[in-house]
């Protein structure tokens, strides 16, 4: 008797739910790829990363399982950076962001070295035709920053 309503309400369910599901498994399977990419990089050092962060479609940090290697992947259009660091010669770590009128066109993760050799910049964030808003990336490198800044000071490993 209401099979008509019943049928219009099927799909309208489906189809908002359909770009979702699509959605997620999109994100799940770059996720994935990321990680394997990260473990790839990690494991010409015989590590293997056990903490790490993703954001956007294309950047990703972790550590290695140790607690000794730090790992960092991003390609974007304008910028391609593949690198590790040695945890324990990390002298200080900060964050730089640079603003023009209140906005943040980039933001970086500095690593200080105790070796003084150059600067190692991480960029998260760099304003362009496609990323023109700040999302994740400050919340993720304040939480590395912090971890990191820690474990300097106190040289303890503060990773689980």
């Amino acid at each position: 008797m209401d099979i008509p309503n019943t049928i219009i309400g099927v799909i309208l369910l489906i189809t908002l739910i359909a770009p979702i599901v699509v959605i997620n498994k999109r994100i799940s399977k770059k996720r994935k790829q990321f990680l394997n990419q990260i473990n790839e990089f990690a494991s010409e050092d015989q590590k293997k990363v056990n903490e790490f962060e993703t954001w956007t479609d294309n950047s990703i940090i972790g550590i290695s399982n140790d607690n000794k290697m730090l790992y960092f992947i991003r390609n974007t259009s304008n910028y391609n950076l593949k690198t590790k660091v040695v945890v324990s010669e990390i002298k200080n770590c900060f964050i730089k962001e640079n603003k023009e009128f209140k906005k943040i066109n980039s933001l970086e993760l500095v690593f200080e070295l105790k070796s003084n050799k150059n600067n190692i910049v991480l960029e998260f964030f760099k304003a362009d035709e496609k990323n023109f808003m700040i999302g994740e990336e400050m919340r993720i490198a304040k939480s590395w920053q912090s971890k990191l800044s820690e474990e300097i000071t106190n040289g303890k490993i503060l990773f689980i």
